[in-house]
């Protein structure tokens, strides 16, 4: 085995092993809605990831999802956790959005939400976008995974309708992995739409 293929072996053997934990579907490319509130077009077939050990978020992947990420948060309410999770360090606040949150705070909170676990967040930018048809922002950041030190590159886009958080963020490994996939991920950004 040459030694640069080990990194990819091992995180696939990471996410078959997350696999056993979690619902797992196929995404075929065409029109596909989430969540039945957010319609996307998609260029080619993903793999769904739904109720792992962690959350309940819709989460593609291509390459698995220790390696790339695409989450998507669909319509959350005033209140509705990013992330639930049983058990949180003391002092550590619950990952809740609020439908008045100013865009900083909105960041601030996804930035939390990758730092849950120890993990670091380095916010690099933040722009106006729209997403979903609406009024919204993106964010790019890195972050330096805790469990095995592997650098990702993120970003992010997100907007609120009617006092619903709709948003969706990509990470991936900085080298090789990210660019690979991010031509496909902004399509399905730019074709993001929420149903009425």
């Amino acid at each position: 085995m040459t030694l640069h293929r080990r990194p990819l072996l091992v995180a696939a053997a990471a996410a078959l092993l997350l696999a056993g934990c979690a619902q797992v579907s196929h995404v075929a490319h065409g029109d596909v809605t989430v969540r039945e509130r957010v319609l996307v077009t998609v260029d080619r077939p993903w793999n769904q990831f739904e109720r792992t050990r962690t959350d309940d978020i819709p989460t593609w992947t291509q390459d698995g999802i220790t390696v790339d990420a695409v989450r998507f948060y669909v319509g959350l309410k005033d209140g509705a956790l990013l992330a639930p999770t049983p058990t949180r360090p003391a002092g550590q606040k619950p990952l809740a959005f609020r439908s008045a949150m100013s865009p900083t705070e909105l960041v601030d909170l996804f930035g939390a939400l990758v730092a849950r676990d120890g993990s670091s967040f380095t916010l690099k930018r933040v722009e106006a976008q729209l997403f979903a048809g609406q009024n919204g922002w993106h964010f790019e950041f890195e972050s330096v995974r805790k469990a095995d030190d592997v650098r990702l590159q993120g970003m992010g886009w997100l907007a609120v309708r009617n006092g619903e958080l709709f948003a969706m963020t990509y990470t991936a490994p900085r080298l090789a992995f990210f660019a690979r996939h991010l031509p496909a991920v902004q399509a399905i950004v730019q074709s993001a739409r929420i149903k009425a």
